[in-house]
Formats: structure tokens, C-alpha cells, sequence
């Protein structure tokens, strides 16, 4: 124990202590950390499982598109549930919705973008998932950290300071050090080199097999 202020205080472990640095100070915070972190992993790996040869064909689109409408519909129920009040004699739920979008009409507008751009992203999941495999794919999605980096200094005239961008350095050469069997496995010639050298080789011609 340590005495502050003249009390006694028992010593949290460290694991505590780093756990209310993150914010999940209580058990329920942890909790939903973790459900998000094991969905997070859970669907990359259902994703990268579907996409293998041998799996039934299915168009990711409609998986994407699938997915949004689910979100959708709990979106609305939550709302008819907490915001949208007691039925009024002017109506319901919807009217009450129709109430609020009128009051704010640019608020939606606003949300069209990122929403496009968060529909893109997740149709890219898919493909990205069907050349990669969940480890790498999740080791090279660190770069978009070190892209909004370069972006937020750039855009918002804002200077990164010194420890982010050893943060950047550091999240760059991790995935420099995953991906560099690939560049010199076998003694310089990995399957990306592999791969090179054999398209840049001349086709065999008519010359070619009289030989």
C-alpha cells in the first residue's frame, strides 16, 4: 500500500492502472472493449474464409448492402425507443423523426459523405480479404494511420509532435519488417520478385522452340 494524503492507499496492479489510462475504468467499459475487439477479429476471419477457393459464391455488395440495412433498422428502433418520446396526437414516431430532420435538414446532408466513403471501405474489406490473409491484412491497415497523419498535419495546419511521429516511424516499419519475406525470401528472389522477373521474361516464339 502507499499512503496519500496521510491515508493508506492499496496499490492498483499495473494492468488497472493501464486499463483507466484507455478509459475502460469499469467493468462494463471492458466488457464492450472486448466484444468489439473479438467481432472485429471474428469478421475478418469469417470474411477471409469466405473469399477462399472452394467457398459457395456470394456478391459482396449485397453482403455490404445487407449489413447497412441491419444497421439501419436498429438505428430507427433505438431511436423510437429513447428519443422519439410518447405517441402525441400528432403523430407518432415517424412524425416525430420528420420533426427533428426539419429543425436540422443539413445534419443529414453532412452524414452523406462519410457514409459513402465508410460503404466503399467496407466493400474494399472484401477484396482486400481475398488477396490477403487476416494477419497481413490487418498489419498493413496500420498505414492509414500513418496516411492521416501526413493528411492532419498537412490539411489542418496542426505539427505532429515528436512522439507521434515516432508512433508513425514505428507502425511504418512494422509493416516493412511483415511483408519483407516476401521481397527477399530465397536469396533475393521472393514471390513478388518471382512474379516479376517471370512477366518481364520474352515470350517463347516460333524461333524460340525450333531451338
Amino acid at each position: 500500500s502507499r499512503a496519500v494524503g496521510g491515508c493508506a492507499e492499496p496499490c492498483r496492479p499495473q494492468s488497472q492502472e493501464c486499463m483507466a489510462l484507455l478509459g475502460l475504468d469499469t467493468a462494463q467499459k471492458r466488457g464492450i472493449f472486448a466484444g468489439y475487439v473479438l467481432l472485429w477479429v471474428s469478421s475478418h476471419l469469417l470474411v477471409y474464409s469466405s473469399r477462399r477457393a472452394g467457398a459457395p459464391p456470394y456478391n459482396p455488395a449485397s453482403v455490404v448492402l445487407l449489413t447497412e440495412a441491419v444497421k439501419l433498422a436498429l438505428a430507427l428502433s433505438l431511436y423510437f425507443a429513447y428519443d422519439a418520446g410518447a405517441p402525441t396526437t400528432t403523430g407518432g414516431g415517424c412524425a416525430k423523426l420528420a420533426e427533428h430532420v426539419s429543425l436540422a435538414p443539413e445534419l443529414p446532408l453532412k452524414y452523406i459523405m462519410p457514409a459513402l466513403l465508410y460503404c466503399g471501405y467496407n466493400n474494399l474489406v472484401y477484396a482486400n480479404l481475398a488477396v490477403f490473409d487476416p494477419g497481413t491484412y490487418n498489419v498493413l491497415l496500420q498505414l492509414r494511420l500513418v496516411l492521416t497523419g501526413l493528411l492532419y498535419q498537412a490539411l489542418f495546419a496542426r505539427r505532429l509532435n515528436r512522439n507521434q511521429w515516432l508512433a508513425l516511424v514505428a507502425i511504418t516499419l512494422g509493416c516493412v519488417v511483415k511483408e519483407a519475406d516476401k521481397l527477399s525470401a530465397g536469396g533475393g528472389k521472393g514471390p513478388l520478385r518471382a512474379s516479376l522477373g517471370a512477366r518481364m521474361q520474352p515470350p517463347a516464339g516460333p524461333a524460340a522452340k525450333r531451338r
